[in-house]
């Protein structure tokens, strides 16, 4: 009788027991994970900021994860998010595009509307609305970043007996000398010192990047690159005014002295635009905001050795009103996550009152609130902002700035079009052509792509099912092919048997082909004839992809171009090449184990590292290519080298800059191929000795000499493993890659636009995976043509057997 009672205890007591633990359990805090690529100049603020959040909101716990490289930053999140992995909140400029585009961001209408914490019209009015999409903030700002920010030497200016800026200067299409101070190229030019043979030894101006100037023209001129910055529909950049200032900046870039030339930033000057104002050899700096904290760190105070310095804003067109290129930052909430309430608190904290007054006082960002940038000791300089942080004296210049800022962030889709008017840009501000003619040039091409791009938008969507049928069909196919010879065949219980065991110690290896290599293959042969970036469900284009590459795209003819003279230089020079050291290494003499270890170590070194290397060796100034060629005091004519070159200078008397000049750039890399011939080197050697000795004595009786030896024994027999390299070095060099990834970055103006590269650039910064998988399928085609080619046309190799 007392059992059931003893029962209901026990369960009671389990259950008091477990409900004791219930408190600690629902104290359990929420973990949100919160991406950045910042530097590690801002990690301990931002680590900081974290902490603070952390004490005043104990219930969430905040776990940071930094990309370091801007780059890869917005490829892996896309990557992330993808895989649906995507952090729950991450920290985007103009990049929330694509992601807000495709979805992945949330919409902070909601949480704005709900919190009477947040009042939007508290920041930027611009800031704001350039970071809007259809009506929908995405972004809670929390950075201002300005570009057209003057840094000046103020030493400089007192030298020369020039008042400083006071912000009313203004800039026209001829230097007004007339108007003195008030005309800003007339003081680029007073500030500019040359020596007696008319060398530029202070420039007047440096830009931190190479549209700097010409953008920050365009915008004073209230002069716009499309129609709509954010649906581009059509590029009105080809206007007589937008000409005419492009060929105006190019002529002070090349022909002033004014000003360092982009050539001279990679080549004679081996230093960036802000090192040159450190080391005052530049009189006025154009940066961005991030400089700011950057100088207050590099520029030690007058009185501890330093020199005076401050900030002005970019001068304004005659009478026209200011306006500024720039943008900003702020943090957003991702679709995915599943604490959405938490994530809305952690950017309240970041992008609020507090987190902006910590970054404001810290002298890392301006605030994107008008009021903070204004409260003194937060940016504006108040009697508790420390030394350090008074300079530059006129830093409200920035809420300025920031009230007349134009934020321009086109769709991706307007990517590949932006990207040819970018190398025309180049090739004008390198004076390689007139800005007329690369404008025009420019924008054809750019609206050609444009157009397509629109058009692609419009398509229906692929059929799925239809995919997933061919995928079957193409893997029947091949299973049949495998196993249909073998289906007709009587085995016994033995050979069953082994073919079991067979199968067992294959089937891991058979598992990793289908997964890892036939489906990545059929999945890339279906999304070719889509328009797919591997976020939103494809659309169908049939064979759109590849007419788009055929007829289309110039990009795809000159990277096939590009490719096949690399290949036909390098293959044949590589071959030679490996040929000759191999003829060497096999001689019989002492040492020669350590000279063919020598001579193969370069061909394993990672190919990044010889990127680094063989750009140092091709440096124009401090090279040991030129010093060879120019000698030490760049005079010298070894071989007569420097005179046949003198023509591909950039300049009469110049040494020749092997990567920033188009004529050489490809050669360059060709020579650097040698470097790694150890490899084909050892191939050939193993073929060398495995020559019979036997054909050698024979020759010998007959009277052959080395030469008759060599043409008639050793080559003969050599024919297969030339073959091998020979194959084997065609379908590299349609790969090649990381070179120019590395060294040129496909210019300049594309000369080094490998295959491989336009196809990397296609699917990793255009996200356009489908048109890079047509690309891929195309190289897999022309390289299947041209090894069938080669066995075919195979007659004159020689088989022993």
């Amino acid at each position: 009788m007392n059992r059931p009672f003893w029962i209901w205890r026990l369960l009671l007591s389990v259950v008091a027991v477990l409900a004791s633990f219930l408190p600690v359990w629902a104290a359990e805090p929420v973990s949100l994970r919160y991406t950045i690529y910042h530097g590690s100049d801002r990690l301990a603020l931002t680590r900081e900021m974290i902490r603070v959040f952390e004490e005043k909101n104990p219930d969430i716990r905040i776990k940071l994860e930094v990309i370091p490289s801007y780059q890869m930053y917005i490829q892996k999140l896309m990557a992330q998010y993808a895989a649906n992995v995507s952090p729950d909140v991450g920290y985007f400029d103009g990049s929330y595009l694509p992601f807000a585009r495709r979805g992945a961001l949330m919409e902070l209408n909601n949480f704005i509307a709900k919190d009477p914490e947040v009042d939007i019209e508290e920041y930027y009015k611009n800031l704001v609305e350039g970071y809007r999409l259809n009506g929908k903030d995405y972004l809670l700002p929390c950075e201002v970043l300005l570009f057209d920010i003057l840094f000046y030497n103020k030493r400089m200016f007192d030298e020369a007996g020039i008042p400083y800026p006071d912000g009313t200067w203004s800039w026209d299409y001829r230097v007004r000398p007339e108007l003195k101070e008030k005309d800003f190229l007339w003081v680029v030019q007073q500030l500019t010192k040359k020596d007696a043979q008319g060398k530029t030894t202070r420039y007047g101006y440096a830009m931190n990047w190479g549209r700097n100037l010409v953008g920050a023209m365009l915008v004073s001129r209230q002069l716009q690159e499309t129609d709509n910055p954010q649906e581009p529909r059509k590029i009105i950049l080809n206007n007589p005014e937008a000409v005419r200032t492009y060929q105006w900046t190019s002529e002070l870039l090349n022909k002033t002295g004014w000003m360092p030339t982009p050539t001279q930033f990679s080549t004679s000057l081996s230093s960036s635009a802000a090192q040159l104002f450190t080391q005052q050899k530049v009189a006025i700096f154009h940066g961005t905001t991030a400089e700011i904290q950057r100088f207050r760190k590099e520029i030690p105070l007058p009185e501890k050795g330093g020199f005076p310095w401050d900030i002005t804003l970019f001068p304004r067109f005659q009478d026209q009103p200011i306006g500024h290129q720039g943008g900003g930052s702020g943090l957003g909430i991702f679709r995915t996550t599943k604490h959405p309430n938490e994530a809305w608190r952690f950017l309240k904290f970041m992008c609020g009152d507090e987190g902006l007054r910590m970054l404001g006082r810290a002298g890392a960002t301006q605030p994107t609130k008008p009021k903070l940038t204004a409260e003194p000791g937060t940016w504006a300089i108040g009697p508790s902002t420390p030394p350090e942080l008074r300079v530059p004296a006129h830093i409200m210049e920035t809420d300025r700035a920031t009230k007349a800022l134009n934020i321009f962030n086109p769709p991706e889709y307007y990517n590949e079009s932006r990207t040819f008017l970018e190398t025309q840009i180049e090739n004008i501000a390198h004076g390689r052509i007139s800005a007329e003619e690369g404008i025009a040039l420019g924008v054809k091409q750019a609206q050609g792509r444009l157009d397509e791009a629109l058009k692609r938008r419009d398509k229906k969507p692929f059929p799925v099912w239809a995919g997933v049928l061919i995928a079957v069909a193409i893997v029947s196919a091949v299973l049949v092919w495998v196993y249909a010879p073998e289906s007709g065949k009587k085995l016994n219980p033995r050979q069953k048997r082994d073919n079991r065991s067979g199968y067992l110690f294959i089937g891991s290896w058979i598992v990793g082909t289908v997964i890892l290599t036939l489906g990545p293959m059929i999945l890339s042969f279906l999304m070719s004839f889509s328009d797919s970036d591997i976020i939103q469900p494809p659309n169908w284009l049939g064979m759109g992809n590849y007419r788009d590459a055929v007829t289309d795209d110039p990009v795809f003819w000159v990277s096939l171009k590009v490719t096949a003279l690399f290949t036909l230089i390098g293959v044949p020079l590589g071959l030679f090449g490996s040929l000759m050291l191999a003829l060497l290494l096999n001689q019989n003499v002492r040492g020669i184990p350590l000279f063919r270890a020598i001579y193969y170590l370069p061909s394993l070194a990672s190919g990044v590292a010889a990127a680094f290397i063989w750009r140092r060796i091709f440096n124009p100034d401090t090279g040991l290519l030129n010093q060879f060629i120019y000698g030490s005091d760049g005079h010298g004519n070894f071989l007569g080298l420097a005179s046949l070159l003198a023509p591909l200078a950039d300049r009469p008397g110049a040494p020749i800059n092997w990567l920033g000049n188009e004529h050489t750039a490809l050669y360059a890399l060709n020579i650097m191929g040698l470097w790694g011939i150890g490899g084909g080197t050892v191939i050939l050697l193993a073929g060398l000795q495995g020559i019979p000795e036997m054909y050698y004595e024979a020759a010998t009786v007959d009277g052959a000499g080395s030469l008759r030896k060599f043409r008639n024994v050793t080559l003969p027999l050599l024919t297969p493993s030339l073959f091998f390299s020979f194959i084997t070095g065609i379908i590299g060099s349609f790969q090649v890659f990381a070179q120019a990834f590395i060294m040129t970055g496909g210019g300049p103006n594309n000369a080094t636009m490998f295959y491989m590269l336009n196809l990397y650039k296609r699917a990793f910064e255009s996200l356009e995976m489908g048109y890079a998988s047509a690309l891929a399928w195309i190289l897999f085609v022309i390289i299947l043509i041209l090894t069938l080619l080669q066995f075919r046309l195979s007659k004159w190799v020689h088989y022993e057997s």
